[in-house]
Order: C-alpha cells, then sequence, then structure tokens
C-alpha cells in the first residue's frame, strides 16, 4: 500500500515538472540575458564613477548602452549564423564573419574595460582579474542562448502561418469543387449559368438547387413524402426539374422509401 502510494506522489511530481519546464524554460530564455550582464555592469558602473568621475546617472547611462550593444551584437551573430546554415550562401558567411569580430571586439573591451579600471585602483591581483574576466562571458553566454531562442519562436510562428495558409487553401479548393458540382448538375438539368452577370446566376440559383435535388437520395424525408402521397407527375417535373420518367419512377417505385 505504502509503495503504491509512493508510486502516485512520484508520478504526480514528474508531471508537475513536465508540465512545469515548457514556462521555466521560457522565463530564463527572457530574463537571463538581461539579468547575467549585471554584476559586469556594477563593476563597470563602480569602476567610472570612481575613476572617470562619472556621475550615478551618466554611470548607469554607461553600462546599460555598454551591455545592451553585447546583447544586440550577440543576437545578430546567432541570427546570421541560422540564416548561413539555411541558406548556404557564402555571402551570409562574411556576414557572419563581420558579426562574430564585432562579438569579440566587445568581449576584448568589455574584459579590458573592466580589468583595466580595477587594476588603476590598485587592485592588480591576478585572480581577481580572471574572475572579472570570467564574468563578462556570461553575458555573451546568454546572449547566444537567448539568440537560439528568438530563432525557434521565428520558426514556430512560421509553421503556424503556414498551417493556417494550408487550411484556407484547403478550404477554398473545397468550395470551388462545390461550385463546379452545382454548376455542372445546372448544366444537366438545363439552366446555363456560365458567362453571365453574376445578378442572372443569382437569380437561377433557387432553380439550380432545386436541380440539384433530381437525386432521389438528396431529397429530405419531407419531400419524399409529399412526392409519394402529394405531388402528381407533372408537379414533381416541374418542382424538381426532372424527367417524366423518373418523376414517375420516384412515384410509384416501392423501393423508393421515404426514410
Amino acid at each position: 500500500m505504502q509503495n503504491n502510494f509512493l508510486a502516485k506522489a512520484f508520478d504526480w511530481l514528474g508531471e508537475a515538472f513536465e508540465k512545469f519546464n515548457p514556462s521555466a524554460f521560457r522565463f530564463l530564455a527572457a530574463t537571463l540575458p538581461y539579468l547575467t550582464p549585471l554584476p559586469v555592469a556594477w563593476l563597470t558602473s563602480r569602476s567610472a564613477e570612481e575613476f572617470l568621475s562619472f556621475t550615478p546617472t551618466i554611470a548607469f547611462f554607461f553600462v546599460v548602452s555598454l551591455e545592451g550593444m553585447g546583447l544586440w551584437f550577440t543576437s545578430l551573430f546567432v541570427d546570421s549564423v541560422v540564416d548561413w546554415i539555411k541558406g548556404k550562401n557564402w555571402k551570409n558567411g562574411i556576414i557572419v564573419l563581420i558579426l562574430g569580430l564585432a562579438v569579440a571586439v566587445y568581449i576584448f573591451l568589455l574584459v579590458n574595460l573592466n580589468v583595466t579600471l580595477e587594476s588603476t585602483k590598485g587592485d592588480v591581483n591576478p585572480v581577481y582579474s580572471r574572475i572579472v574576466t570570467l564574468l563578462c562571458f556570461l553575458p555573451l553566454i546568454s546572449g547566444i542562448g537567448n539568440g537560439y531562442y528568438k530563432v525557434q519562436l521565428k520558426n514556430i510562428t512560421i509553421s503556424d502561418e503556414a498551417l493556417v495558409y494550408e487550411r484556407n487553401k484547403e478550404e477554398r479548393v473545397r468550395k470551388e469543387k462545390s461550385e463546379e458540382r452545382l454548376k455542372t448538375k445546372a448544366l444537366k438539368a438545363g439552366i446555363n449559368i456560365f458567362n453571365q452577370p453574376e445578378r442572372v446566376y443569382q437569380s437561377t440559383a433557387p432553380q439550380v438547387a432545386e436541380a440539384v435535388k433530381s437525386d432521389w437520395r438528396l431529397l429530405t424525408p419531407e419531400q419524399r413524402r409529399m412526392v409519394k402521397e402529394e405531388y402528381t407527375i407533372q408537379e414533381i417535373r416541374e418542382k424538381f426539374q426532372v424527367g417524366r420518367s423518373t418523376a414517375f419512377d420516384w412515384k410509384n417505385n416501392p423501393d423508393r422509401k421515404i426514410n
């Protein structure tokens, strides 16, 4: 009994985490690119205020611009790599090379900027410089993940749009085929609705609808009852646009069941 309870508990936990994972991944993909630059931004802001005599406001805009530029170029770099892989065009490879070089220069500037500013204050500890260097790579890693996540969202959107387009196309084809069948049956009934103005087509639509009923299987139970019990042969011919033999068959053939 205890084992059964534990099994149900673990099953519930497994289902909960399975439902939680997509939401958690979306949250991390959306927030990490903006959270990981904060430690480096704080170091840069503090050093800029002390060494460059920046005011807190100027230092804030300086680090926001610096980190925002890194996130922007990293996302562009990832997008260009994906486009290059999909397109297999050497010209896209040049764009990848340029953006990759820009990201590398940005990382070099960010690392050297922070290490130099810290060393000007007397902090020349190699371990400290290495830690600052490693921290500067965190925004790059999260930026790559954010860029790839954006590419996935774009692909999902394109896939959904393509699915909607295909469904609309199938519905349009189905309506066109239905209209074509209606016109064909109208021609068989002696009603020519081709190459006529729209108002003429609309005026003949009720007749076409009645002509379609020339198939016994398409009649409603009430129409079948009227044919069997009330309509004369002539009334059947006029109402349903059928020949005399068909009207006679509908009226007198016992195999033509009402229901």
